[in-house]
């Protein structure tokens, strides 16, 4: 089912607008991520799509129909929670079962597609435990299961991985994206990782202060990223952002417009490159690895970055000269919008 927003906005009874001029197209069969920081907007737009809140203005559509002024309900989604909110009475096979009981399908063909959705989910050999006899992760997938019951036209994931341990939350993300994938559902999934946003999903949709950002598939937002906001977002290390009085006019005119930061990807600063580069003289602090990864700190005129593309047999607390691959640089004005290097756009 396609999911398309037509110029939405939310605003509170106090008045309070806090969702602004939400314009977007979901494709059927997509898994799209809604990422951001807390008070963003990301759960107030998935309770837009469920139903659950009301749009002030614009239409909300579900393939061809208008769905504005229909309840979750009537809509026909299936919703998991970041608390899973099993029944905790019943069994695996009866909570997989129990909304199709609601709808009153038969008995028979409810007990068959349950334990098909339980098989899909694999806790088919978990079906006759209660809630509190499961793993974190075996509870998540019996909601999973619980909410495609019924078939529903769009799955809406809200934060559904946040009370898991790090290992088991790679082992579920992956394991969304494949019963996503098996079943083709469009799947809406809210999260405020951006490495769960990237590995997960299809196009991510990057919200702050109730504004759509970018609207885009991982690599671009981080390879092409719109404005700063969205540059210092998305990458880990974190972007580089450096005042642009720290570096000489020849640098700031590389670039279109006034120049106010410039931002540096960690991968981008090394000590030897043949790529187009900004050259600076910089001191290498330190130098730590992680395994089979290392990143070092650099001072640059007093100010402190993270380079992963250092040579761990550089010199410390040596001034050597760092090269910032052009590739990996980004120059944003006053207001935060990225500037385009000279002769090429955006």
């Amino acid at each position: 089912m396609e999911v398309k927003f037509n110029h939405v906005t939310l605003t509170y009874d106090n008045g309070v607008e806090v969702l602004h001029d939400m314009d977007f197209d979901i494709a059927d069969g997509q898994l799209v991520a809604l990422l951001g920081p807390s008070g963003g907007g990301k759960s107030t737009t998935l309770n837009l799509i469920s139903g659950l809140l009301s749009a002030t203005t614009g239409e909300i559509y579900f393939g061809q129909q208008n769905v504005t002024k229909q309840d979750a309900l009537e809509r026909g989604v299936g919703m998991v929670f970041q608390n899973y909110a099993l029944y905790p009475h019943m069994t695996v096979l009866d909570n997989i079962i129990f909304p199709m009981k609601m709808a009153k399908i038969d008995k028979v063909a409810r007990k068959k597609r349950a334990l098909e959705l339980a098989k899909l989910v694999r806790v088919d050999d978990q079906i006759n435990k209660k809630p509190s006899d499961l793993s974190g992760g075996q509870q998540q997938r019996v909601a999973i299961a619980r909410a495609l019951a019924k078939s529903p036209n769009i799955l809406l994931l809200d934060e559904p991985l946040s009370n898991l341990d790090a290992r088991l939350r790679v082992e579920m993300r992956e394991e969304i994206r494949r019963i996503q994938k098996e079943t083709g559902v469009t799947t809406v999934f809210v999260t405020h990782d951006q490495s769960e946003a990237m590995h997960v999903a299809d196009k991510i949709m990057l919200l702050n202060d109730g504004r759509i950002q970018q609207y885009d598939d991982s690599q671009s937002l981080y390879e092409n990223p719109a404005n700063q906001f969205v540059a210092n977002f998305i990458g880990e290390p974190a972007l580089n952002v450096v005042e642009a009085k720290y570096f000489g006019d020849g640098v700031k005119q590389l670039f279109n417009g006034e120049v106010a930061t410039i931002g540096i990807r960690a991968e981008a600063l090394t000590n030897e490159t043949n790529d187009p580069a900004i050259q600076m003289q910089a001191n290498v602090r330190e130098v730590l690895s992680f395994g089979h990864e290392h990143q070092a700190t650099i001072i640059f005129k007093e100010q402190h970055m993270i380079a992963t593309g250092i040579s761990t047999n550089v010199i410390v607390n040596k001034v050597i000269t760092i090269f910032a691959k052009l590739g990996g640089v980004y120059a944003f004005d006053n207001e935060g919008h990225r500037l385009s290097l000279r002769g090429e756009q955006l």
